[in-house]
């Protein structure tokens, strides 16, 4: 009986001390696993904020390039609008000086008349 105790003692003695081992074993695994888990968040954090970054950056260059495009095209629609309305007082002014021109003709016409007229008489 003694012997049997004593051999139950050391095997659940044994037992204990290899399952220990494997416990710390695999608590320092986990708290590794967790380390590295933390580490690499972390380090997927620092990439997105990168990211983030960049992003922000090229934004602020697109905003600014739409901003001198926008300048741009309304420098070109003002200059357009100056045109149109300088062609539109050119045909104006040649609308008149036709018109002009018809009146003197009709104007020269009469005189040409007149003159033919005196000559008769």
């Amino acid at each position: 009986m003694k012997n049997k105790t004593l051999f139950m003692t050391l095997l659940i003695g044994t037992l204990l001390l290899a399952s220990s081992h494997t416990f710390a074993q695999t608590t320092q695994t986990e708290q590794e696993r967790k380390t590295e888990q933390q580490k690499a968040k972390a380090e997927a954090d620092k990439q997105r904020l990168d990211d983030t970054s960049d992003l922000r950056k090229e934004t602020k260059a697109d905003a600014r390039e739409a901003k001198a495009n926008a300048k741009e095209a309304k420098r070109i629609d003002k200059e357009a609008a100056y045109a149109a309305k300088h062609a539109k007082r050119a045909d104006r002014m040649e609308a008149k000086a036709q018109r002009n021109r018809k009146e003197a003709d009709k104007q020269s016409n009469k005189a040409a008349k007149a003159n033919q007229k005196s000559d008769l008489n």
